[in-house]
């Protein structure tokens, strides 16, 4: 996930500075500040859903772990102490 992230960020850098340039001889210079802002949207998503890919390859491996009874490995710790931004929601008691 790493890879496409930093592609993402130096294309929409190009992108921006070929935009913000005064070289608009052709009209596909007029494109650079909306593909720019896209290209660093996708990069800012990537960003935020880093951690949560992560986890979820974690806990697909573990998935596969389980369905395999012959192989005795110890499951990742993120997975043993449960998805900590889960909350246990409980019923509210009227007062």
């Amino acid at each position: 996930m790493m890879k496409p992230k930093y592609i993402f960020l130096t294309l929409s850098l190009v992108e921006l500075t070929i935009g913000l340039s005064n070289a608009r001889q052709n009209a596909f210079f007029y494109l650079g500040l909306p593909v720019g802002a896209i290209l660093f949207g996708l990069f800012l998503i990537a960003q935020v859903m880093e951690k949560e890919s992560a986890l979820y390859d974690e806990q697909n491996r573990a998935a596969k772990l389980e369905r395999e009874p012959d192989v005795s490995r110890p499951q990742p710790a993120a997975i043993q102490r449960g998805v900590a931004h889960d909350p246990d929601l409980t019923m509210a008691h009227s007062y």
